[in-house]
């Protein structure tokens, strides 16, 4: 059994590494974004830290508890499909083979990573505890979400490509919430 369980994960990590990879990036991406825009519309609302700190962390936990949900109704049913195609490749059932605790080794880590990643949304609650300063970290928050693109699958260029992106996306959140912030 623990053998079986030791070859589904080295299957796991030759063949789902790059999935996981993916669940890692947008948990973060999702996190740094709602965090950057609860900071972003609180600083200007003149919100004291002592009360932005729950305020951010209740978002990231919010984040995370619907990507942790979302990856466990889709990776169960992508897994599941994906075993009974295999079954049917084979002609027998599979289950309690090393393919079955595979994917559910799979689903496992997914989840785990996407669950996780959201946190990293604490890096902006940290710069601007430290420098309490609403511009400083939209910029450095964009260099988080810069380091985040590189982590993001492909070659160079589309890494640059995944960079931008990611970094317009932030400037646009935080447009979003000074706007939303200053005109309600």
């Amino acid at each position: 059994m623990s053998q079986k369980l030791l070859d589904a994960f080295k299957i796991v990590v030759k063949n789902d590494k790059s999935s996981i990879r993916r669940y890692l990036v947008l948990g973060a991406f999702d996190g740094l974004l709602v965090s950057l825009s609860i900071i972003v519309s609180s600083a200007l609302a003149k919100t004291p830290i002592p009360k932005l700190i729950p305020l951010t962390l209740s978002g990231i936990v919010g984040v995370s508890l619907s990507s942790m949900w979302n990856t466990i109704v889709v990776e169960l049913k992508e897994k599941e499909e994906e075993l009974k195609e295999l079954e049917k490749q084979m002609m027998r059932s599979l289950k309690g083979t090393v393919y079955d605790y595979s994917y559910k080794i799979s689903v496992i880590l997914s989840t785990i990573a996407h669950t996780l990643s959201p946190f990293i949304g604490l890096i902006p609650l940290l710069i601007y505890i430290l420098l309490k300063n609403v511009t400083l970290t939209i910029i450095l928050s964009a260099g988080s979400l810069s380091i985040l693109g590189v982590f993001y699958e492909g070659e160079i260029k589309e890494k640059v490509f995944t960079i931008i992106l990611m970094v317009v996306a932030g400037i646009i959140a935080s447009l979003f919430s000074i706007l939303i912030t200053t005109t309600l």
